[in-house]
C-alpha cells in the first residue's frame, strides 16, 4: 500500500509542473505555425544569467488533491480505530506540504538576459530560457511571433 501512497503523491506533484513553458528559442508553439512573424538583425551586447520563475498555482489546487488522496488512502491503510484518523491526517498534511515545496523547486529554470543591439539602433532586452548560448559580439537574429520575441543564432 506504501508503494500506491507513494506514486500517487509523485504523479500530483509531477502532474502540478507539467504545464510550464518557458518559451524556448527551439520550441513553436501551435499557434506561431504557419503565421507570419516578423525578424530582425542585431549584435549581442551583453548577456547574463538569470532564473526564471513560472507563475505560482495560487489556487493551491493541487496541493488540495494531494492532500485529500493521502489521508483517504492513509487513513484506510494505517492503524485501527481513532489511530487510522490521526494516521489519514497526517499522511494527508505530509503529502500537501511536500506538493507545495517540490512545485516551488520544479517552478524556477535557469534563463538568459540578452541585451541586443538591433540594426535599426534600438537596444532590445529579451529574457528567454538558456537553451541557446550566446557572448557579446555575436550577430543574432531577433524573431517575434505570436509567442513574443525570441533571440536565435
Amino acid at each position: 500500500m506504501f508503494k500506491i501512497i507513494a506514486s500517487l503523491v509523485l504523479a500530483s506533484m509531477l502532474s502540478a509542473c507539467a504545464g510550464i513553458d518557458f518559451g524556448s528559442p527551439n520550441t513553436y508553439q501551435r499557434y506561431d505555425v504557419q503565421h507570419a512573424g516578423s525578424l530582425e538583425q542585431g549584435t549581442v551586447l551583453r548577456t547574463r544569467a538569470i532564473t526564471i520563475e513560472a507563475s505560482q498555482d495560487n489556487s493551491g489546487l493541487t496541493s488540495l488533491i494531494s492532500a485529500g488522496v493521502g489521508a483517504f488512502l492513509g487513513s484506510r491503510t494505517i492503524g485501527n480505530g481513532t489511530g487510522r484518523y490521526i494516521a489519514g491526517a497526517l499522511s494527508g498534511a505530509a503529502s500537501g506540504f511536500i506538493t507545495q515545496k517540490v512545485s516551488q523547486v520544479l517552478s524556477h529554470h535557469a534563463g538568459l538576459e540578452i541585451i541586443v543591439h538591433t540594426s535599426t539602433g534600438r537596444d532590445v532586452v529579451v529574457a528567454q530560457p538558456d537553451d541557446q548560448q550566446f557572448s557579446p559580439g555575436d550577430h543574432v537574429l531577433l524573431i517575434s511571433t505570436n509567442s513574443g520575441l525570441r533571440v536565435t543564432h
